[in-house]
């Protein structure tokens, strides 16, 4: 259904807080039915087309007669793989309301990993987006218990022994088979399992968050507590571009916007998003930092073809020097069109952006900060349900990743890991008792595996994993991520992996900006001739040495080499786009051979293994 809605302000719930997903949802229909809930943008008509709360209520209810008719019992798994849009919405509604449980895939995972999720949750039924991405699925490994796959788009093919019993259904089919069909209302308790979300795999194989109804709802008041309606009396508009199976996004995404009342409206991708941005123009956005280090070369490439005065203004402020007296006001007073200019560009209404899912590089916060955007960094983990602390707005500290949220306790330990107590912890994992023993201690202490430290402030300031420590063969530490961190706030270099364990000097394999890189060749052509890969490898050098120059020695580079993306197509990214260290270096084991001839191999001791190679093997 296509019409403009009247921009409602963000309307709170006033009665009783809910204490289940279910309730939640439901609470807000009753109260704002006739606001608008969210908004995409359908291909087939190029238009942008929305649903009110009311409508997307009768769509819930049509979803879950549907998959009341399969008879599932309580507590049966339900896994989806979609776009983000209303359908998702409509599905893991309908899955809350009838008591089920639901388990988020990527679309853009691999067939392999998609199965084995498939397999190890015991999902007994499948929403695939399309016939073809259900038959890539299907034949990669039994799935025994699978009983039926709804497809959203297309119609698929009989089913192969390699599917199990499972029926393949539309939509359309889905929703017929409940026509007529009343299912029960909500049921669900606080306690009770609402969703399994699978760990990205950093380390090794996914494993499945249990996260219960209450503990998620705990994470949205919270996060609710923090933020209010961000000061706001013309509603909060959410841009939504993260995959909703992210925690991240679903929570402090779509769940919160449900108990604020916000407008979820769902970017087209990527390649629109600056034009989401205009379009939409939204008052707050979630993104993983490798968002925000394209956004940010994007925004260096227009700036810097700008006039004189802008290009300077606009080094300043990546400089991060800010001038003192005369000079400050004076400076401001120049900055005022270019920071208008950049504020337009995202729409013109930005209240904050969170960054979340990995440290955000502390240059690129000031930077963001100096150009009027406020970029607020958080930190958490899926097992924590997931948001653990945030900065606030007009409190943002480029080093820190924000104050916990109310209710969450923090510990150090001390090895300088950090320990999360609260009542948004998950349950444990999903039938893996040694890894919920290794993460979940007997005074309720979770144990993230990341380093932190407060300094004299209360705010959390990571400083690392706590065995993501490289120790060359020389006997000197160095920490990739830092190396990592200031190698993708360049604009050339999209990803960067760093390595050099039990190695006698670091080296890393780079993915760079195709366009910045074929500008960088094409400055090192002699005679119209592209430059020898020797050449680019020291063009590529130089650059990195100046992103490190104020680095130690212990963290310089002696070797690099550029490679492919790393995705989650080809098993190189997690789902949070941050590289997977142990499979890449396999990948690239003879490029990354060639970078060290003419010395010996590593040693493949503990040390040299490190906490991927640890994990995989499944020790603590």
């Amino acid at each position: 259904m296509t019409r403009e809605h009247p921009e409602l302000p963000a309307a709170l719930l006033t009665e009783t807080a809910p204490a289940t997903l279910d309730g939640l949802f439901d609470a807000r229909v009753r109260q704002t039915p006739q606001a608008e809930a969210c908004r995409w943008f359908c291909a087939d008509r190029q238009q942008w087309q929305s649903l009110t709360w009311g409508e997307l209520d009768a769509r819930v209810a049509s979803f879950a007669a549907g998959l009341h008719a399969l008879a599932l019992p309580a507590g049966a798994r339900v896994a989806l793989m979609l776009d983000n849009g209303p359908d998702w919405l409509a599905a893991e509604q309908a899955i809350y309301r009838l008591g089920l449980v639901s388990v988020g895939i990527y679309v853009q995972d691999t067939p392999g990993n998609a199965a084995q999720l498939l397999a190890h949750s015991g999902a007994s039924v499948l929403f695939a987006r399309d016939a073809a991405l259900w038959q890539a699925v299907r034949g990669v490994q039994p799935l025994p218990a699978l009983r039926a796959v709804v497809l959203m788009q297309g119609r698929g093919q009989p089913d192969s022994p390699g599917a199990g019993g499972s029926t393949t259904c539309t939509l359309e089919e889905l929703l017929v088979s409940g026509a007529g069909v009343v299912p029960p209302g909500a049921v669900s308790a606080p306690q009770a399992l609402a969703s399994l979300v699978y760990t990205s795999g950093t380390c090794g194989s996914a494993k499945g968050a249990m996260l219960s109804h209450g503990a998620l709802v705990a994470n949205v008041r919270a996060l609710e507590q923090a933020f209010g309606q961000a000061g706001s009396t013309d509603g909060v508009v959410k841009l939504s571009l993260l995959p909703l199976s992210h925690s991240f996004e679903r929570v402090a995404g779509w769940h919160h916007a449900v108990w604020v009342g916000a407008v979820t409206v769902f970017s087209r991708g990527p390649e629109h998003l600056m034009e989401d941005f205009a379009t939409v123009r939204p008052t707050a956005f979630l993104g993983v930092p490798r968002l925000y280090e394209r956004l940010y070369a994007g925004l260096s490439r227009a700036l810097l073809q700008g006039p004189l005065p802008q290009r300077a203004l606009f080094h300043l402020a990546r400089s991060g020097q800010v001038p003192t007296g005369t000079a400050r006001r004076f400076s401001a007073r120049l900055a005022q069109p270019l920071v208008q200019d950049i504020r337009q560009r995202f729409g013109g209404r930005l209240r904050f952006a969170i960054s979340g899912g990995a440290p955000l590089a502390p240059d690129l916060a000031r930077a963001f900060a100096a150009l009027g955007l406020p970029l607020l960094q958080g930190y958490g983990l899926t097992e924590a349900g997931p948001v653990v602390s945030v900065q606030r707005p007009g409190s943002a500290d480029a080093e820190s990743a924000g104050l916990p949220l109310d209710g969450v306790e923090t510990c150090i330990a001390p090895d300088g890991e950090l320990l999360v107590r609260s009542p948004s912890l998950m349950q444990g994992y999903w039938r893996d008792d040694q890894a919920t023993a290794r993460a979940l201690d007997a005074n309720g202490w979770l144990h993230t595996g990341d380093k932190a430290s407060r300094l004299s402030a209360p705010a959390l300031v990571l400083t690392g994993r706590l065995k993501d420590v490289l120790v060359t063969s020389t006997g000197v530490k160095a920490c990739p991520a830092e190396i990592e961190a200031r190698l993708t706030a360049d604009p050339l270099f999209e990803q960067a992996l760093v390595l050099g364990e039990s190695r006698p000097y670091l080296v890393a394999l780079l993915v760079p900006e195709p366009a910045a890189f074929a500008a960088l060749a094409a400055s090192l052509a002699v005679d119209g001739q592209p430059p020898d890969a020797i050449a680019l490898e020291a063009a590529l050098l130089e650059r990195c040495r100046g992103c490190l120059q104020s680095l130690p020695k212990s963290h310089q580079l002696r070797r690099v080499a550029s490679v492919a993306p790393f995705t989650l197509a080809n098993g190189l990214a997690t789902s949070t786009l941050k590289p997977r260290r142990t499979q890449i270096a396999k990948t690239h084991a003879t490029l990354i051979e060639s970078l060290y001839d003419g010395h010996c191999r590593a040693y493949k001791s503990d040390c040299a293994c490190n906490a991927e190679l640890a994990r995989d093997a499944g020790t603590p």
